[in-house]
């Protein structure tokens, strides 16, 4: 949790706005605003807080395109790391919230994280899971039967698999609306097929450093920097460990046909 300024631009006069970033996403490489030469950090998602008619003319302000920057000292800081900018002509929504102590002003864009995006996109699959932890603990699925039969493929430890039941039915329910393909429907398969996105590289945890998977023993699982997908501080703000997904049709129509010839071999006995 940051300050941060918008401030007037040099040599004119005006007025300052600030807010606290609570929370961001950014996923540079999926979609044009990332993928851009900039020194700005362009999140597909954050979270502001403060008093609410500081925080709308903050918002305000930063949704018309101005620059957001974290003080210092000495002034403000105009690295890649201390800049936030929100593009006009990105599409993003904005989500307003009152709280006893202020307001939050959640910003995101709608494509990248609505569940149903309404037609299978011809380019690819791209999308982003960020549930809320209360979501993923209100969940009654037994992971037994998912624990087991993932592990006659991966060595992974019960405890972590069964924090990735939940998940990976959502998983499933957004792949489902974006893949031109059909899937098998077994929650079995649900985790054995993110596990094998999350093993070949279609899809990735944050590689945020201070994330707590960094810091589970199996400390590399699912985990690519090539992804270039970063949460920060979004479990301080009730969210559960999310994660990214990007592939094309091709790419992940041959890793689905894969799996679904393993999970029937499985399915029918044999290792």
């Amino acid at each position: 949790m940051r300050n941060m300024v918008i401030a007037p631009k040099p040599g004119k006069k005006g007025r300052s706005f600030t807010a606290v970033l609570l929370a961001s996403v950014e996923a540079d490489l999926l979609w044009s605003g990332g993928m851009t030469d900039t020194d700005n950090q362009r999140p597909v998602w954050a979270m502001f807080g403060g008093s609410e008619n500081e925080l709308r003319a903050f918002m305000a302000n930063l949704m018309s395109g101005r620059i957001a920057v974290f003080p210092k000292s000495n002034g403000y800081s105009r690295s890649r790391d201390e800049c936030v900018e929100i593009l006009r002509s990105a599409g993003y929504r904005i989500v307003w919230q009152r709280e006893a102590e202020g307001a939050l002003a959640t910003i995101y864009l709608p494509d990248l994280f609505q569940i149903d995006p309404g037609l299978v996109d011809p380019e690819g699959i791209k999308f982003i899971l960020l549930p809320t932890q209360a979501w993923v603990d209100e969940q009654r699925i037994d992971p037994y039967p998912l624990i087991s039969h993932a592990q006659r493929s991966y060595d992974l430890p019960d405890e972590q698999l069964a924090s990735w039941v939940s998940i990976a039915h959502l998983f499933i329910a957004y792949l489902d609306r974006r893949t031109r393909c059909p899937l098998v429907a077994d929650g079995r398969f649900f985790l054995q097929l993110m596990l094998a996105c999350l093993r070949d590289g279609l899809a990735s945890f944050t590689t945020d450093d201070t994330h707590y998977y960094y810091r589970n023993e199996k400390i590399g699982f699912g985990i690519h920097p090539q992804a270039r997908y970063y949460e920060k501080n979004t479990s301080k703000v009730g969210l559960s460990p999310g994660l990214v997904f990007s592939a094309s049709h091709e790419r992940f129509e041959k890793l689905l046909a894969e799996e679904v010839s393993l999970y029937f071999q499985h399915a029918q006995g044999v290792s």
